[in-house]
């Protein structure tokens, strides 16, 4: 553009020089004589030289506008090279135009457009299709959802990673998804506190904390829940001297349809605090908490099997000395999976346990899997090696049960494989708590745990005799055979002390303890199979409700609470039973009367909710 402004003023300088020459204006001979020449002129313009045409200098540019030139030929280039590079380097954090209305306008346009996306639990179990459906991505946008929500008397269940087996955070009407706040916001090394928001995961937290050398107190046998959902429903490790999860919470942050945000506390509304922290989403959705840590530690795991009459033996003092601990009980066997987890005291005990873990894993995994690997391949129909050589054993496990799940003589013959598989594999590994206390739980399953009390403290546990979580066992084993019930395995048995939540299964004081114990079924592909499973597993779950929870004054896992089927035989008679037995337990004429108070309007409720706690009754 620079050469071709100078070329065009060179062309016409001349045309007026030539004018200039002749008094009587433009002839026909100076226009010649330009046109001849004029190419000379434009050549020399291009080389920066003042051009001479017909006697008549042009003078070329200063020395000054020379050197300007030259500045902004060689800076305009690099500058905008260098706001290129700085625009795709360091990208605004908010678009110009954003791409995401603010909430209550996408409040109002979910209003005119229906959402089709479906929510289904990780088992299958249980989906929703709500009509609304929103991803806060700050506590402002959840507080201006449930603002719109309240204002419009409309329901918005609050949602997790939808991994509850009962379906408990879904809702055909409004759903608030926490998935995109997720962000590690604290650390406090000196409190060995974490500040994390509602939608992390487990595994996010347990990483993140990696560097600082803390670790979460506790883990379940997953690590894919989000934080909120996580402590809302009173999940569990193991440990006799260890309290639920929730127990970890040490302040929280609620925001509320009616009153907003809020932060709770044991200094900061204590009462409700105690509540909120297994609130079930019923109270208010959960943006924000703090949770308490433990230095990070090795675990030495040792795995064995052994008899029932053993287990009884020895459990007492088991459950005295070991940090965590878990059975495995396998229906139609004398088959009893131990797993106990310590902490490794010394360098050279994690160096013996390494040797010891290294040595076991030198054994061959398919000398192992070698019981369940025959039975698939002589029984399964459409069974091949090649399948095989990639399965685990809990993948074996799900095939064979899945060729004839409600034959009680099937099953019991794949749980003395699976037995034998455990034998096989007793041994000891060592890892970090988030690495060692997790297990696989197998495919797609229908569950039911239920949680009592075992001893007012470890101390009064009886050295001698029978407890009350081993006569929970002998009961649960003695109707399963009575019944026939296709039981697969495992039965399993895992221990927590108190916990001072309000509505955890396991409250009660700090040092007292209790076991949980959690009934199974596997469910094929085919639906027809899964129909016929499903009500199997109604019965079996009917069973222990009936026959063990009344007798051991037992409540249900809140995640694995299913309500009896609507306008199934006895479906009323049922839900009475169950809303009487939580009434009696826990205090739910006050948690309602907060729920009166923070959502007046019924907001966070869902049909799980109006079922199990409806506020008229409670």
């Amino acid at each position: 553009m620079r050469v071709l402004s100078r070329v065009g003023g060179v062309c016409w300088r001349v045309i007026n020089n030539t004018c200039a020459a002749s008094s009587q204006g433009p002839s026909q001979t100076s226009l010649r004589w330009f046109a001849e020449n004029a190419s000379e002129a434009v050549r020399q313009a291009i080389r920066g030289e003042a051009p001479a045409v017909a006697g008549v200098t042009i003078p070329g540019p200063s020395g000054a506008r020379r050197a300007a030139t030259t500045f902004f030929r060689v800076f305009l280039p690099v500058s905008g090279i260098g706001c290129l590079i700085y625009a795709f380097t360091h990208p605004d954090e908010e678009p110009l135009i954003p791409n995401k209305l603010p909430a209550h306008l996408q409040y109002l346009a979910a209003q005119q457009t229906e959402n089709q996306e479906v929510i289904t639990n990780w088992s299958g179990t249980h989906d929703a299709r709500p009509k609304r459906y929103f991803q806060p991505e700050t506590e402002a946008d959840v507080e201006a959802f449930l603002r719109a929500a309240h204002q419009s008397q409309q329901q918005l269940r609050v949602v997790g990673s939808a991994l509850s087996p009962n379906g408990l955070g879904l809702s055909g009407e409004g759903t608030l998804s926490m998935a995109l706040m997720d962000k590690i916001l604290n650390v406090d090394v000196e409190k060995k506190q974490v500040t994390v928001q509602a939608g992390c995961r487990v595994q996010q937290v347990a990483d993140a904390l990696k560097p600082y050398g803390l670790t979460l107190q506790n883990y379940a046998s997953i690590r894919e829940q989000q934080v909120g959902g996580f402590t809302q429903v009173g999940a569990h490790g193991t440990g006799a001297a260890i309290p639920p999860v929730d127990e970890q919470v040490v302040s929280m942050r609620l925001v509320t349809p009616a009153l907003g945000p809020i932060t709770l506390s044991a200094k900061d509304e204590p009462e409700l605090f105690s509540l909120a922290r297994v609130g079930l989403g019923a109270l208010g959705v959960v943006t924000q908490l703090t949770l308490q840590c433990v230095p990070r530690h090795q675990l030495l795991e040792h795995t064995f099997t052994t008899t029932a009459s053993e287990v009884k033996k020895n459990h007492s003092r088991w459950l005295r000395e070991n940090q965590h601990l878990r059975y495995m009980w396998i229906p139609y066997t004398d088959t009893v999976v131990v797993v106990r987890s310590n902490p490794v005291s010394d360098a050279a005990a994690a160096v013996q346990g390494q040797a010891a873990a290294a040595a076991a894993a030198a054994q061959n995994e398919k000398q192992r899997l070698q019981p369940l690997r025959e039975l698939y391949l002589s029984k399964v129909a459409g069974a091949s090696a090649s399948d095989a050589e990639h399965m685990s054993a809990t993948m074996f496990r799900d095939a064979l049960l899945a060729a004839n799940p409600l034959n009680k003589d099937w099953v019991a013959a794949v749980n003395r494989a699976e037995a034998e598989y455990w034998r096989r594999s007793s041994g000891t590994r060592v890892g970090y708590s988030d690495e060692i206390l997790g297990f696989d739980c197998g495919g797609q399953q229908w569950v039911l745990e239920t949680a009592f009390l075992v001893a007012p403290s470890l101390s009064e546990l009886p050295s001698r005799g029978s407890s009350r979580d081993m006569e929970y066992m002998e009961t649960l084993l003695a109707e399963i055979s009575r019944a026939k019930i296709p039981a697969p395995s495992p039965l399993e048995q895992r221990w927590t002390s108190g916990s001072s939540s309000a509505l955890s299964p396991a409250s009660g004081p700090p040092g007292s303890v209790h076991s949980w114990v959690g009934v199974i079924m596997y469910l094929p592909h085919e639906q027809e199979a899964r129909d016929k499973v499903t009500a199997a597993f109604r019965q079996y779950s009917q069973m222990v409700q009936d026959k063990l929870m009344p007798r051991y004054n037992a409540v249900w896992h809140w995640a694995k609470l299913e309500p009896p089927v609507p306008g199934s035989p006895g479906a009323e008679a049922e839900l009475g039973r169950i809303r009487k037995r939580l009434a009696a337990r826990y205090p739910l004429k006050q948690f309602n009367q907060y729920r009166a108070l923070l959502d007046p309007h019924n907001v966070l409720s869902n049909e799980w909710l109006e079922r199990i706690i409806p506020r008229e009754t409670a």
